[in-house]
C-alpha cells in the first residue's frame, strides 16, 4: 500500500496539484500542471504533442491538456472534463502497474458550490467515485482509490500560507481565476457566507477586452482567441516576429480596463477597501495585473507565485490532516 496526500484546485483555465507520497522522502514533493482542456479522440485521431497526456477511461479515449479543444464555461465543476483533468494529474505522481494506491486530498471549490450544500456534496463525490480507479494514461495503467475529500474555498490557500496577513486584521482575499474572480472578507481568519462573492470576471473576460482593444488598434479587425492570449502573455502582438510597438499601448489600456472592472465588482458587493487592513490577490489572473494593482492599491499584496498559492496552502492542510 502506497498513501498519497495531495491538494488540487482543478480551474478552468489550469489544472494543479501538488503532492506527495507518504512512504518517500518528506522533501519529495511534487507539482502537477496543464491546462483544464481535453480533445475526444472520436472525432479524430491526433499525435500528443505539447503539455498534454492521453487518457483512456471508461471506454473513452481522449488528450487532456495544452493540446485540448473543448474547456469549461460553467461554474460547476461536475463535468468528465473535471474528472478526467484530476485523475489524470493524480497518476502523476502514481507508479504504473501497481493497485494498492489511496489518495486522501484536499479540494479547492468554487465559491458559488461551496455556498450550497448540495453542490458541494455533489463536486466532491463526483470526484471521489466510488470505489477504485481504473485509468490508462499514455499507454501506462494506473490504479487508485480517492478514500477521502476535504473541500476547502478557492482562493483561501494564502490564509494558511501566510497567517501573518490574517491574524487580528481585516483582509480581503482577491482570486482572479480563469472563468470567475471570488472574494472572501477575512475578520481575524474568519470568513462568513455573507462576507463572499463570485463574478464572471477572470482569464476570459481579460482576454475578451484584449480582443476588444486589438480590434480598435486594427480598426475594427477581429483576432481570435488564441492570438488574443497570445498578446496577452507577449505584452503586444507580434509582427513580422519582433513585437509590434505600436499594439503595447493598447494590451496596456486592456489590463487597466479589466483591473477597473474588478475594482467595480469589489465596490457593488459594498467592501470599501480603504477600510481594510490588507487586500490579497491570488490566482493566475493576478499575474497579468500585478503592476497596475501594487501602483493603484498601496495596501495591496501579491503573492511571488499566485497561480500556486491556492494550492500550497491547502497542502498545508491536506498535510497536517492526512499524513500521519
Amino acid at each position: 500500500m502506497k498513501r498519497y496526500v495531495l491538494s488540487a484546485d482543478i480551474g478552468k483555465y489550469e489544472t494543479e496539484l501538488i503532492g506527495r507520497c507518504l512512504e518517500s522522502d518528506k522533501e519529495d514533493i511534487k507539482k502537477v500542471a496543464f491546462r483544464t482542456k481535453m480533445y475526444d479522440l472520436n472525432d479524430g485521431y491526433i499525435d500528443v504533442e505539447g503539455n498534454s497526456h492521453r487518457t483512456e477511461f471508461e471506454g473513452g479515449e481522449y488528450i487532456i491538456g495544452e493540446q485540448g479543444q473543448d474547456k469549461s464555461y460553467d461554474t460547476s465543476k461536475t463535468h468528465l472534463l473535471h474528472k478526467l483533468s484530476c485523475y489524470t494529474a493524480i497518476t502523476q505522481f502514481l507508479e504504473p502497474n501497481t493497485t494498492d494506491n489511496e489518495i486522501n486530498m484536499v479540494l479547492a471549490c468554487p465559491l458559488s458550490v461551496l455556498q450550497i450544500q448540495e453542490a458541494k456534496d455533489e463536486y466532491k463525490d463526483f470526484i471521489k467515485g466510488n470505489g477504485k480507479i481504473d485509468i490508462t494514461v499514455d499507454g501506462d495503467k494506473y490504479s487508485f482509490e480517492i478514500k477521502e475529500i476535504m473541500i476547502k474555498a478557492e482562493g483561501s490557500g494564502i490564509v494558511y500560507l501566510e497567517q501573518q496577513l490574517f491574524n487580528d486584521q481585516t483582509t480581503l482575499i482577491v482570486d482572479l481565476g480563469g472563468l470567475n474572480m471570488g472574494g472572501s472578507l477575512y475578520k481575524n481568519k474568519v470568513c462568513k457566507k455573507e462576507d463572499r462573492f463570485i463574478e464572471e470576471c477572470g482569464t476570459d473576460r481579460l482576454i475578451e477586452i484584449v480582443r476588444e482593444q486589438i480590434s480598435i488598434y486594427r480598426k475594427g479587425n477581429l483576432v481570435d482567441v488564441e492570438t488574443a492570449e497570445k498578446a496577452l502573455k507577449d505584452g503586444g502582438l507580434k509582427k513580422a516576429g519582433s513585437l509590434d510597438p505600436s499594439s503595447i499601448e493598447f494590451i496596456n489600456k486592456a489590463k487597466e480596463n479589466y483591473f477597473k472592472e474588478v475594482m467595480k465588482h469589489i465596490k457593488e458587493h459594498k467592501i470599501d477597501i480603504d477600510v481594510l487592513d490588507k487586500i490579497v490577490f491570488v490566482g493566475g489572473t493576478t499575474q497579468h495585473i500585478k503592476d497596475i494593482i501594487s501602483k493603484e492599491i498601496n495596501h495591496s499584496y501579491i503573492p511571488s507565485n499566485s497561480q500556486w498559492s491556492t494550492v500550497e496552502g491547502l497542502y498545508r492542510v491536506a498535510f497536517k490532516k492526512y499524513g500521519k
